[in-house]
C-alpha cells in the first residue's frame, strides 16, 4: 500500500524582476509557498500538514524545501527577528 500524497494549495507567490547586468535583459526570480493542511487517517490519527517552499529563476525551479510545521515556525520567527534587527539598525543610522 503506497503512501498518500498531500494535496498542496498555493498560499503565496513572490516575484522579483531585475535587469541582468551581463545581458541587459529583464530576469525574474520567484519564491512560492504551498500548504498541505493536516489530515485525519482512516484509523483516526491526525497527521501534520506540510509547507513547501520553492525557489526558482524565470520558469525554472531551482530548489524546493519541504518543511514540517516546527521547521516552518522556526523559519518564520527567524525571518521576523531579521526584519526587526534590520529596522532597528536602519532607525539607528537615521538618528546619527
Amino acid at each position: 500500500m503506497g503512501a498518500k500524497t498531500h494535496a498542496y494549495e498555493r498560499r503565496l507567490q513572490l516575484k522579483h524582476f531585475f535587469e541582468d547586468r551581463n545581458t541587459g535583459q529583464t530576469r525574474r526570480t520567484w519564491c512560492e509557498m504551498q500548504v498541505a493542511l493536516p489530515e485525519k487517517t482512516v484509523e483516526g490519527w491526525v497527521n501534520d500538514g506540510k509547507i513547501r517552499l520553492m525557489i526558482g529563476e524565470d520558469k525554472d525551479l531551482k530548489s524546493s524545501f519541504l518543511l514540517s510545521l516546527d521547521e516552518a515556525s522556526r523559519f518564520a520567527k527567524n525571518l521576523t527577528m531579521a526584519i526587526e534587527d534590520h529596522e532597528a539598525e536602519k532607525a539607528k543610522l537615521w538618528r546619527e
